[in-house]
């Protein structure tokens, strides 16, 4: 268990229960991550039952649940009209969701009771979405807990399953429910079930709320009916999703306020409202669809262009992110940050378009409806949901995280979630392979590692021009966790129990006879152990780097097939990655979703040149932690060496990925095209970060005044002057260095978008394997010697050539302090000398052998 209390004071973050990694001197505010998160990280291999991972849910704000992610998620509004008689007509409003859940980890995931679903909406006092000219009875949200709606307290509920390692899996309504006026504001329970493509598009199973209002037929050839459209009574409507466990109020899953505007006006007519004349009234017996909204994880490969207006670019509404560097895909919470219209990184479509959505007019029969419409169904009627890339052909499943049942790699450590700010733990925009990697995150400047930034939240109808302002540090976790871990923490790999080898080969004790409580103790066991074949990271010599890499080439991992060529040199991202590697990667298929990367001889050969230029350029390094990070400076000054560490910079810059400027490509089809159409490309428009609802300038009745909402800070523009509807935000907020949207040179630094997928190589996969071998100098050195006698005539009668191995060992120079001591604590001749260099072999040497 972890202790109580330090056992050493001098550690500025040794390991105790209930305290931060990432010690406060670094960051006095910060909540989370904590040492917890480790343990529980470090401990979950021995929790899985029968081989799966059981969900689990976060006990504090501090603590991170274990579940699903939400990948995917719609909902359809619509309407049904009941006839009553020949006098009259009621509009009941209808609600149906699909939602798609992931399993991003290396083993089963299993829930052995009911999930359970429900929304949240926001702000409170506004009208939200409802079917705007049918007064206050026929709401989607509710404005307050107690109005009747669609979806207030509506459960909806997922029994119990177990999805593969990978596995995306959608689920929507069961069947149908009504909710009597009286009960529209009491918690129901609505079931979902496992998409049937046969029944998905049946809009019969959905959620309808009775609606009293009686509208009077006065006319059976006129229309009495309103025109029926989805709106709210100002410029957002927001439903925030939680995930629980049957019975529990603890968290698995809180994406925060799901946007629900409708905010493109057509410029030609307007809001888009159904109108029917009472005849065509009668003939629609079933639920209509009047408005989709869809939420989906940003893909890279998907051409969100085709889901958004013409005069949209990629870019808004989250269409081109690095979801996979920048985003955490396990956290527990999910927020809306800075100015984004929605929460990150979920690309967010709407559509009300009378051709999508049925039924079509004319009406050619009696008893119509029922159906969804095909922007409500897309992608899910399928056998499996390809949540990780967005291509027909792509892979079936997306392998994130591995439960490794062994650590011995620090880098190993970018499975946890060891994310946090000063709020909570396990939060999204950051990295979910945080340790280890060393990608600069868009929401810190180049130069820091933290930065004070502002989150907005809209108020509504009450203040229209107003917003919630809540400053806020945003961190470069992966800088501060990589400081704090890497010149601190070594894995020993000696077993709690049996055996006190390190299983770690390369680990060797030094004394047979060492005391076991020594080489367990977290202190003294480095005291007892030496590294055999220790890597100098500032070494120039290609050579060296090319054969220290090689040394993974070989192995064969356990996806392997027989016709699986496995002569590269093995990276993969976790040894349970269920698919093989393919040379050259695909970039979309399973080799690079669920599978991992080799290298060959050549990508060797350049990696290992370009190491050796990153360390001449940035070099020398002084501490593991040195090498590993990226430089701290003004993106405008120095952008190749703060854009990330010397070792991910040298693995970019050589080709097996994608290079800084596109010029070199590793994946299929290995051209200039792929790497443009995966380039990151949020955007800049009239001096502002461009609005994720965009429309044209001064054209629009509702275009957003740039004096709305004010900049917090004036140096850090933030609101689109461009924003249509005045739907505030724009996700391209997030990016500290603003240089990247306006300017040319620097645009380049958004990078691309399938950075971070599995088949994307990354520091951290290097660093798994060759980690535990590398340090910043060299202990044991080669020292040759040569001597010779003159005589009087200065003429040489005699010569000798010998060789002696000098090695450091932790043993101090003063035997008065024990190995294991440190600072302070020690003598003043160990404090000038340290420790002690031992001649550990000589030998005479022959001409010959000079």
């Amino acid at each position: 268990t972890l202790p109580t209390i330090s056992a050493v004071p001098s550690i500025l973050n040794y390991p105790v229960k209930g305290t931060n990694i990432i010690p406060k001197t670094a960051a006095p505010l910060m909540k989370a991550p904590n040492w917890d998160a480790l343990k529980d990280f470090h401990d979950r291999a021995k929790s899985l039952v029968g081989g799966a991972l059981i969900v689990k849910a976060a006990t504090s704000d501090t603590t991170a649940a274990i579940a699903p992610l939400i990948s995917d998620f719609r909902f359809l509004f619509g309407a049904k009209i009941k006839k009553n008689a020949a006098v009259s007509f009621n509009v009941n409003p209808c609600g149906k969701i699909a939602i798609t859940l992931a399993n991003p980890y290396s083993c089963p995931l299993k829930w052995n009771d009911y999930i359970e679903i429900e929304l949240l909406s926001s702000p409170e006092g506004d009208r939200l979405s409802r079917i705007w000219n049918l007064d206050e009875n026929a709401a989607f949200l509710p404005m307050n807990a107690a109005e009747p709606a669609v979806f207030n307290k509506a459960i909806l509920r997922i029994a119990s399953a177990t999805l593969a390692p990978g596995e995306a899996r959608s689920f929507t309504n069961a069947g149908y429910v009504y909710r009597p006026r009286s009960s529209g504001a009491s918690r129901t329970t609505v079931d979902l079930a496992v998409v049937d493509p046969f029944t998905l598009g049946n809009f019969n199973n959905c959620i309808e709320l009775e609606n009293p209002t009686t509208i009077a037929i006065t006319n059976p050839t006129g229309s009495d009916l309103p025109g029926l459209g989805v709106l709210e009574s100002w410029q957002t409507s927001c439903a925030t999703v939680e995930i629980r466990l049957a019975g529990s109020t603890r968290l698995l899953r809180r994406v925060d306020r799901f946007e629900l505007d409708s905010p493109q006006l057509r410029l030609d007519t307007g809001y888009v409202f159904r109108s029917f004349n009472n005849q065509e009234a009668t003939q629609i017996t079933k639920p209509f669809p009047l408005m989709c909204h869809s939420f989906q994880i940003s893909q890279p490969g998907a051409d969100y262009m085709n889901y958004m207006p013409a005069a949209f670019g990629m870019g808004q509404r989250s269409s081109t992110l690095r979801t996979y560097a920048d985003f955490n895909l396990q956290a527990t919470r999910l927020r809306k940050p800075i100015a984004c219209y929605n929460p990150l990184p979920y690309f967010t479509e709407w559509t009300n378009s009378l051709t999508l959505l049925p039924p079509l007019q004319p009406l050619r029969s009696t008893d119509v409806g029922g159906e969804t419409g095909t922007t409500f169904t897309r992608n899910l009627a399928t056998s499996t949901f390809r949540w990780g890339r967005s291509l027909a052909s792509g892979s079936d499943k997306t392998i994130l995280f591995s439960i490794p049942s062994r650590l011995a790699s620090l880098a190993q450590l970018q499975h946890a979630d060891l994310t946090g700010d000063d709020k909570e733990a396990s939060i999204c925009h950051q990295p979910g392979n945080a340790a280890g990697n060393s990608y600069a995150t868009p929401f810190v400047k180049r130069k820091s590692v933290s930065q004070s930034r502002t989150d907005y939240q809209i108020k509504g109808a009450s203040a229209p021009e107003e917003a919630i302002l809540t400053p806020l540090n945003y961190y470069d976790i992966s800088y501060l966790l990589n400081t704090a871990l890497w010149d601190s923490y070594f894995f020993s790999t000696i077993p709690r129990n049996g055996s006190l080898t390190p299983e770690n080969s390369s680990l060797i004790r030094i004394a047979s006879n060492a005391a076991s409580a020594d080489l367990e103790d977290p202190i003294k066991a480095a005291s007892q152990l030496m590294l055999d074949g220790a890597f100098n990271c500032n070494s120039t010599d290609k050579n060296a780097w090319k054969a220290f890499l090689a040394s993974s080439k070989h192995f064969k991992h356990a996806a392997d097939t027989s016709t699986t060529t496995n002569a590269g040199a093995a990276f993969p991202r976790t040894l349970e990655q269920i698919s093989t590697s393919a040379t050259p990667p695909t970039g979309h298929n399973a080799d690079s979703f669920s599978g991992f990367r080799r290298l060959t001889d050549d990508q060797l050969d350049a990696l290992a040149t370009e190491i050796v230029k990153q360390v001449r350029i940035r070099g020398p390094f002084v501490s593991l932690s040195h090498f590993v990070n990226r430089a701290l400076a003004d993106i405008k000054t120095q952008p190749a060496l703060t854009r990330s560490g010397a070792l991910q910079s040298a693995i970019d810059e050589s080709g097996a990925n994608i290079n800084y400027d596109g010029s070199k490509c590793a994946f299929l089809p290995n051209t200039v095209f792929m790497a443009s159409q995966d380039k990151v490309s949020l955007l800049w428009k009239q001096d502002r970060p461009r609005a994720d609802y965009d429309t044209t300038p001064n054209t629009h009745l509702f275009t957003c005044p740039d004096s709305s909402i004010p900049d917090v800070y004036p140096d850090h523009l933030d609101w689109a002057a461009t924003s249509g509807g005045k739907n505030y935000g724009s996700v391209a907020s997030i990016v500290a260095d603003q240089e990247m949207l306006k300017d040319s040179q620097y645009q380049p630094e958004q990078g691309y978008r399938s950075t971070g997928i599995p088949g994307w190589l990354t520091q951290a996969d290097v660093l798994q394997v060759i980690g535990p071998s590398l340090t910043t100098r060299s202990d044991t050195f080669r020292i040759r010697t040569y001597g010779e006698a003159l005589d009087s005539n200065g003429v040489s009668i005699a010569k000798a050539y010998c060789e002696a191995v000098v090695q450091r060992v932790p043993a101090y120079v003063d035997p008065a302090d024990a190995s294991s001591e440190r600072g302070t604590e020690l003598t003043n001749l160990n404090q000038t000398y340290g420790r002690q260099f031992k001649i550990v072999s000589f030998r005479w040497l022959s001409s010959n052998e000079i």
